[in-house]
């Protein structure tokens, strides 16, 4: 299993993702997504751009990602902790439900903190749906710190917006914690 950046020819297989989390988020009252967002169009504007990884095992669509410098308006709301020069920020993190409750989310944040560090970002931002317990205690557990919270017009509760600080130095110490 390998990231590869996602290509048109990889579309069906990312909207298929896409369409199975939601279908099993919507089943845990999770209502996260929606047939609006994240949609054809963005998808192919993440491929496009070049800003989005697929995984792969036997040639099924597993997971995908984006990860960009785009930060969302409503970000200018939060008391981000670090100074923000330079910010990689993950969109639409998810992995195929039947894939789910491997590892796989965490094999992508390493992954997206493995790009961050050799880029030289100074750290990663994102937004999650604080309706999604799973997910908000994924990016804890993975040293994401919460720093605020922003509304969407398109939700009525609230994103919990998290930073996790990255540099070549500090990131080595918390790799080596996670591995203990």
């Amino acid at each position: 299993m390998d990231f590869i950046k996602g290509k048109k020819k990889d579309l069906s297989g990312i909207l298929d993702i896409i369409s199975n989390c939601i279908k099993y988020m919507e089943s845990q009252s999770i209502y996260q997504w929606n047939e609006f967002y994240p949609n054809s169009d963005i998808i192919e504007n993440d491929i496009k751009s070049e800003h989005c990884y697929v995984l792969k095992d036997d040639g099924k669509y597993i997971a995908y990602v984006a990860i960009n410098e785009e930060q969302s308006p409503e970000y200018s709301q939060i008391n981000w902790s670090t100074d923000g020069i330079k910010v990689l920020v993950i969109h639409r993190l998810s992995v195929h439900p039947e894939s789910q409750g491997k590892g796989i989310a965490k094999k992508m944040l390493k992954f997206i903190e493995d790009v961050a560090a050799k880029n030289n970002y100074s750290c990663i931002r994102l937004d999650a749906y604080s309706g999604n317990e799973t997910a908000l205690k994924l990016y804890e557990d993975f040293g994401y710190k919460k720093v605020g919270q922003v509304y969407f017009p398109w939700r009525d509760i609230p994103f919990y917006c998290y930073e996790k600080n990255i540099n070549s130095f500090c990131y080595a110490i918390e790799l080596q914690k996670l591995s203990l």
